[in-house]
């Protein structure tokens, strides 16, 4: 019997998903996915970043979307449960302070894409409003606290890939 119960309890060990040793961003209330991607790219083209008032996190490059990743399932990347050094999260967390006017921009006042290069990627979740953006860089009719919050945000995402 005590056996019985060693093995049982060693089954549901082993059987846990390795996600939880991850962060879903579904799981956050507030918080942003953002960093830089690539369309059109077959595995794993990303430099993603969870960034919450808890710290930031790094993409746990675990997650398989398929062999041509959609631009729809960069919101669904996982990252890791220990946080990035203070450092790292010190020269992000600026961008915790999101302009109202991100949240209402649209992709078409952001530039033409050109889908066989990399992109900067955002995915919001800011009082219950979700806004997603891909661009290569602002447009210059996006107004301008749009414009510098999306500029920092391209700054802020090569220094980390550095």
């Amino acid at each position: 019997m005590k056996k019985t119960f060693i093995l049982i309890v060693l089954a549901i060990n082993f059987g846990c998903n390795s996600d939880d040793d991850n962060n879903n961003f579904k799981q956050i209330e507030e918080g942003i996915i953002f960093g830089e991607i690539s369309g059109q790219c077959a595995g794993d083209c990303r430099n993603l970043f969870l960034l919450t008032d808890e710290g930031l996190f790094e993409d746990s490059n675990t997650d398989t979307f398929g062999e041509l990743i959609e631009l729809s399932d960069w919101e669904n990347t996982t990252f890791k449960k220990e946080p990035l050094a203070n450092e790292k999260f010190e020269i992000a967390k600026t961008l915790l302070t999101i302009p109202d006017s991100i949240i209402k921009l649209e992709n078409t006042f952001l530039d033409q894409q050109i889908y066989a290069d990399a992109d900067f990627f955002i995915h919001i979740k800011k009082d219950n409003k979700i806004q997603t953006l891909v661009f290569d860089k602002p447009h210059e009719k996006a107004d301008n606290d749009s414009k510098l919050y999306l500029e920092t945000l391209m700054d802020i995402s090569l220094q980390l890939r550095e």
